[in-house]
């Protein structure tokens, strides 16, 4: 007649050294690996997943960078900037330029025809006092980009603007 194994082993989740007796005893059981599997593949899922999509988030289709601005005048500010693109996409961009209490003087939404795929732009943006400071706020592709409306003082409009720029 054999004794039941009295050896004790050490569980996994506990890290303690039970004999089987007290493992029943205390109802410590093991882990199926079926289900330790199938979690394992759930998180690496969950984490491709949120790893795409901030790497999508964070390398946009069209990008855009302010390269320079210098105010000619109290009425305009020449904002040179740059965008890379799909040369088959029209562009669209918002540009900005404040004063130096932050109110808008300036706003322009501004369209680039299809052409290249890297273009630099110098626009004379209209203003109706002396700009200080002047932005990109987002170029897209296809249609015109979501940025904060214009914030002017009241009773002040915004100059006309050209609304298209060649991009070719």
């Amino acid at each position: 007649m054999t004794e039941p194994a009295t050896e004790p082993r050490r569980e996994a989740r506990t890290g303690l050294l039970l004999t089987p007796a007290m493992a029943a005893r205390y109802g410590v059981r093991r882990t199926n690996p079926v289900v330790i599997g199938v979690l394992a593949v759930l998180v690496i899922g969950f984490v491709a997943g949120v790893l795409g999509l901030g790497y999508r988030l964070a390398t946009p289709d069209t990008q855009s960078k302010l390269l320079a601005f210098t105010v000619v005048s109290p009425q305009q500010v020449d904002v040179t900037f740059e965008v890379r693109r799909n040369s088959l996409d029209e562009t669209f961009c918002v540009l900005r330029a404040r004063a130096e209490d932050h109110t808008d003087v300036g706003y322009a939404s501004i369209r680039i025809t299809p052409g290249r795929d890297y273009v630099q732009v110098t626009y004379p943006l209209a203003t109706y006092a002396e700009a200080t400071s002047a932005e990109v706020l987002d170029c897209t592709a296809g249609q015109p980009p979501r940025v904060d409306p214009p914030g002017f003082l009241p009773g002040t409009t915004n100059p006309p603007q050209i609304p298209v720029v060649d991009g070719s």
